[in-house]
């Protein structure tokens, strides 16, 4: 167990002293509620639609794609759901899996116009916009709760491969499942938008950064002093 909330809020004084590669790897710290948190991105619409493009295609690519939808006025999701699929995919050149994709934004668009649009979502509590987001195709627990935090400003963390693995290595603490990670760094980090995005930002930075699955570059890393993996390679162990 991560023993003391004091480490976790040291965490957050590193990652704001890192915003250069913050920002380089897609991530602009902003105001606490500003959508442009998420790579830049002028509204909390392009936050949906460009988390589902990121899917397992890189932000470059899609940040790309963001650029030509705006200038196509294809940004919104009540000009997507109006769309047929394979004309959006057709906009989607790059984007992997870009009909699978194309398809499921359509859906997922339409079903937030007819109820009412952003506005009518933001009035559900916080379980109720999960559990909706987590019923449409293609949106698991970590880009729903992306979606929720960047996008609709909800208290809570999105749990990436690039969480699990930096935690582990630097606090040598475990998870045993997905909503265990979630709700236990809900607890320990100070409460807040800007607290919540800022970590999410920072912990999958030092993941494609410094933290590499295979060969970590721990003395690159700026986590080096806080990390129980790093100090071990540094004593031999």
């Amino acid at each position: 167990m991560i023993e003391v909330i004091e480490d976790i809020k040291r965490l957050l004084t590193v990652f704001e002293g890192m915003s250069s590669k913050l920002k380089e790897n897609g991530w602009i710290i902003s105001e606490p509620e500003s959508p442009k948190w998420w790579g830049g991105v002028l509204s909390p619409e392009e936050v949906i639609i460009s988390a589902i493009l990121v899917q397992q295609t890189k932000w470059e690519i899609v940040s790309e794609v963001m650029v030509r939808l705006r200038q196509g006025k294809l940004n919104t999701l009540k000009a997507i759901a109006e769309l047929n699929p394979v004309d959006l995919a057709n906009a989607l050149s790059g984007v992997n899996l870009r009909f699978t994709k194309a398809n499921r934004l359509v859906k997922i668009a339409k079903a937030i116009t007819l109820m009412g649009g952003l506005g009518a979502l933001s009035k559900l509590n916080d379980n109720e916009v999960r559990e909706m987001l987590l019923s449409m195709d293609g949106v698991g627990y970590e880009t729903a709760d992306s979606i929720m935090l960047f996008a609709l400003n909800r208290l809570t963390i999105p749990i990436s491969t690039y969480t699990i693995r930096v935690i582990k290595r630097v606090y040598g603490y475990s998870g045993s499942n997905y909503e265990d990670w979630r709700i236990t760094l809900m607890r320990l980090l100070p409460r807040g938008l800007y607290e919540y995005k800022l970590f999410h930002a920072g912990v999958v930075t030092v993941g494609k950064e410094w933290c590499l699955k295979g060969t970590p570059r721990c003395i690159e890393c700026p986590l080096r002093n806080q990390c129980h993996l790093a100090k071990l390679k540094t004593n031999g162990g």
